[in-house]
């Protein structure tokens, strides 16, 4: 594995648990922090929004 890609997996590994904390508490930040913790996890994947137009694509079976 090349090192800037063991450096990301190693990052994602460290930062997901510390976001999905900050999705706990994110009623004690302010708006704009708020929207920015939104941003990353929809970025990351960390949350779930579904494909409003069409199958989910993070769905195990494609077919379902």
């Amino acid at each position: 594995m090349s090192s800037n890609r063991s450096t990301e997996q190693t990052y994602r590994q460290w930062s997901s648990p510390i976001l999905l904390e900050l999705k706990e508490r994110e009623h004690q930040l302010n708006p704009s922090d708020r929207q920015a913790l939104e941003n990353v996890l929809l970025e990351r994947r960390l949350i779930d929004t579904g494909n409003p137009t069409g199958n989910d694509r993070r769905k195990a079976d494609p077919a379902s």
